[in-house]
């Protein structure tokens, strides 16, 4: 038997992509031969082979996961392969968060919509969060969707040590606040600039530092012309793709983690934050609030004074770093238990044995 990974595309260094690899590594890790499939990927990245490949090579007793978050049109063709199919989802964002700035992405978006109700042809669907597993609702049963965080104990973020207090370089002579992911509408980087200007009118100095590709000049360039109109372009850096090294140097030096997204499938950035035991501000509405103390969740419709009060408060607070890094760091590695390769074991032989 095999176990035959897929998705659209499969690039290193995103989420998607990432957690396909990362299923890659668990299953030669429990004794599984492992193959991945994708329409794109680079041509480095070991061990990814052309989608249509797939179809000459898979065999009845195999195990195709496809990999799902946005519209895919080899979807009916690998539901009609004769071996056990899981899906693994990742949650379609809202189209109407990407309209303005993305039409072409909302459009495929829509389309992953109308095609979800053809999810309930796998054997067996497995969501990244408890959120997403919901937005199933109508289509699957609760407690029929296995809920399996994307990350990996072995991935580079949660390998590494945190630095010791009086090794960490200061990095930033002002409290920095940090945002990672893609710079993409729905992400709302515009709100974290904002909360930048909020703490400014409270006398309060600190720099927004923003780690991600940015696939869309014109959020990109709406995102700069929003920071110089409300004065503080000279407070944000923009630092686009950074490697490993460069990353962690970012959550080893920040003050704390912005969350202010209005769609999450997960929210892999939380997680690593806490794991460096840094604090997060999270926005509530997706599933980032699920990996998260309550204390860190502000409501989907919280002002951002609100927001620039607790930032302050928290950030000039006298009771800060062991004990509450230590609580970071707790609930970061309890989160990586529940994607355990014993859990991936359990989903890889339940479609074998029913």
């Amino acid at each position: 038997m095999t176990l035959r990974v897929c998705a659209p595309d499969i690039f290193a260094g995103d989420a998607v992509g990432n957690h396909c690899l990362g299923l890659a590594r668990v299953a030669r890790r429990l004794g599984l031969a492992v193959e991945l499939y994708a329409t794109g990927f680079d041509a480095g990245t070991p061990d990814v082979h052309p989608l249509e490949s797939l179809f000459d090579s898979v065999a009845p007793d195999d195990i195709v996961l496809l990999s799902y978050s946005i519209f895919d049109p080899n979807l009916e063709r690998l539901l009609a392969l004769a071996c056990r199919k899981i899906c693994y989802f990742h949650g379609v964002t809202d189209p109407d968060l990407l309209r303005t700035f993305e039409p072409r992405t909302a459009q495929l978006c829509e389309q992953a919509l109308a095609q979800l109700p053809l999810l309930a042809g796998f054997d067996a669907v497995v969501a990244n969060s408890h959120d997403t597993a919901h937005s199933l609702a109508g289509l699957a049963q609760a407690d029929a969707v296995e809920v399996v965080p994307p990350v990996f104990a072995d991935m580079p973020a949660f390998r590494r040590d945190k630095p010791r207090e009086d090794s960490a370089s200061p990095g930033h002579p002002q409290p920095n606040l940090l945002m990672v992911g893609r710079v993409v509408p729905h992400k709302r980087i515009e709100d974290g600039i904002e909360l930048l200007a909020r703490l400014k009118q409270r006398e309060f100095a600190a720099t927004l530092t923003i780690v991600g590709s940015a696939p869309n000049y014109d959020y990109l360039k709406y995102l700069i012309n929003h920071a110089r109109r409300l004065g503080v372009l000279e407070q944000v850096d923009f630092k686009g793709m950074l490697d490993d090294a460069d990353l962690f140097e970012c959550y080893d030096t920040t003050s704390a983690l912005l969350a202010l997204s209005q769609h999450e499938g997960f929210c892999v950035p939380v997680l690593e934050a806490m794991h460096a035991g840094k604090p997060v501000f999270v926005r509530g509405g997706t599933a980032a609030e699920e990996i998260c103390p309550p204390d860190c969740v502000f409501g989907a419709g919280v002002d951002l004074d609100d927001w620039a009060a607790a930032v302050v408060a928290r950030l000039t607070s006298s009771v800060q770093a062991p004990t509450g890094s230590d609580a970071f760091i707790e609930q970061a590695n309890a989160v990586l238990q529940r994607a355990s390769d014993s859990i991936w074991r359990d989903i890889f032989i339940r479609p074998l044995t029913g």
